[in-house]
């Protein structure tokens, strides 16, 4: 068999997911490393189409060209349309013969709406690396796909069968490594927001998981509200391999909350200061999970960067979200991190359940008052699979003419609801003035320019400006 991964463009065909910068996708990369490990004579190729910049005649060509007998999508919610275009491609313009499965956020939390689409034979729902692998393996041999646990298929008759459900990987450490070779990693950079250093720059995780439940993220709902982590051993191994095959120096950790277990956060810091890495890095973490001791010792390690999910000025709006986080903790840790110095950088979400134009107005006071390095304003998005989704369905917020575009995190398009008093077209206005009254600021503007002092600096201001101005369209 060969068997081809492929990951939908959405810049442009939806909004700027990418935020600027583009990321090298790590599924993708896991499920490559783990199915050449298992079934090494299976041709395997990669199509990252976002990274490529690639159009539907472009990604046309691509498969005729790779000629695949599987093809293995990866599919989050804003590049649903994306996807189910690309699959009408190949089953229609292509060949009905290719088998085409998908997997991701997407049909884990809409398994039987995805199935259902013409074009789609399979769903993998949650992780992936092992089921994935062995529906290659039963399709290979011609046996009964009712045995792997973790899909959704159509049978001969066209009717949806679904398997048992599959436990999550207990052993990280199991899983080969991101099969980067498969990409050409100097695609890939950080956005303006995340770029740290003038180092060659790249994506990981040493876990998986997070133990909250905020109503608005996919991690509880993917992950079960599990936390996994890997050995600090397999993790500077990795580092280790980026360094020495691919000149990567600069990580964007992307776990969601990078220091939920204090020893292995200082233990991992002491490895990398233990084998003189010379790297740098940005990680995400929670208001209530930082202390001087850990940020001390980030530092020493070469954090750069730390990301923050405020969300909100409002602590009624917090509480909905179930956040579980008080508001005042919010200033006492950035002004812990300035004090240690790492930079900081912050996100807003405008348009969660409860919001009204004043608790608006309240996140963009205390954005203005943490004066982070960088700051975001998301319009808030109901994922399937969330509460948030299912808050928002249940009350019919959503919008009459929704579509799944709608759904991307950073772009120009109106906010996926309706919510009582604050409409969408209000929402999308209070982000675009968020942005302006954030970022033109004559004390920030000021401050930015005057800490100009590397290459860096200069080229962060650079396309940050740009990423403003196409947010102004």
């Amino acid at each position: 068999m060969k068997i081809l991964l492929l990951n939908p463009p959405f810049t442009d065909y939806g909004g700027l997911e990418g935020h600027g910068g583009k990321a090298l996708p790590l599924n993708l990369a896991y499920l490559a490393g783990y199915l050449r490990a298992k079934r090494p004579d299976i041709e395997i190729e990669v199509l990252d189409c976002e990274g490529l910049g690639l159009t539907y005649p472009k990604i046309e060509q691509e498969i005729k060209k790779i000629n695949p007998d599987l093809i293995g999508i990866t599919v989050p919610t804003p590049a649903f349309a994306q996807v189910l275009e690309i699959c009408r491609i190949i089953k229609q313009e292509i060949s009905k013969d290719i088998i085409t499965v998908l997997g991701g956020p997407h049909p884990t939390a809409l398994p039987r709406e995805t199935i259902a689409e013409e074009d789609i034979d399979i769903c993998v729902v949650f992780e992936g690396e092992i089921a994935f692998t062995e529906l290659i393996n039963a399709l290979d041999r011609k046996t009964s796909l009712k045995e792997i646990k973790g899909i959704f298929f159509k049978d001969k008759d066209g009717n949806v069968i679904e398997t048992e459900k599959r436990e999550l990987v207990k052993n990280l450490d199991s899983l080969p490594f991101p099969a980067r070779e498969f990409f050409d990693t100097d695609l890939y950079f950080p956005p303006p927001t995340k770029r740290v250093s003038n180092k060659k720059a790249g994506n990981m995780i040493t876990s998986r998981g997070c133990p909250y439940q905020c109503t608005y993220c996919m991690a509880s709902f993917m992950w079960q509200r599990q936390v996994r982590f890997r050995s600090i051993e397999n993790v500077m191994k990795e580092i280790e391999e980026c360094i020495d095959k691919y000149n990567i120096r600069e990580f964007n950790f992307h776990d969601e909350l990078f220091t939920v277990n204090k020893k292995r956060t200082i233990e991992f810091c002491q490895e990398v200061k233990k084998r003189k890495l010379d790297i740098a890095w940005v990680c995400m973490i929670r208001v209530d999970f930082a202390d001087e001791e850990t940020l001390r010792e980030m530092k020493e390690a070469g954090c750069k960067k730390i990301m923050f999910g405020f969300e909100s000025g409002s602590q009624m709006i917090l509480d909905k979200m179930k956040k579980r986080v008080a508001l005042e903790k919010a200033e006492q840790v950035v002004r812990l991190v300035k004090k240690i110095g790492i930079k900081t950088a912050g996100n807003f979400m405008f348009g969660n359940i409860g919001e009204t134009e004043e608790t608006i107005k309240q996140s963009i006071r205390l954005a203005n008052k943490l004066n982070t390095d960088t700051m975001a304003f998301f319009i808030a998005s109901p994922y399937p699979g969330t509460e948030f989704y299912q808050i928002a369905k249940k009350n019919g917020y959503f919008r009459k003419d929704i579509e799944w575009k709608d759904f991307t995190l950073v772009s120009n398009n109106l906010s996926p609801l309706n919510l009582p008093g604050l409409p969408a077209e209000r929402i999308l206005e209070w982000q675009k003035k968020a942005y302006r009254q954030y970022y033109l600021r004559p004390k920030y503007v000021l401050s930015k320019i005057t800490g100009l002092k590397t290459v860096v600096d200069l080229k962060n201001l650079y396309n940050g400006a740009k990423l403003f101005l196409r947010l102004e369209r």
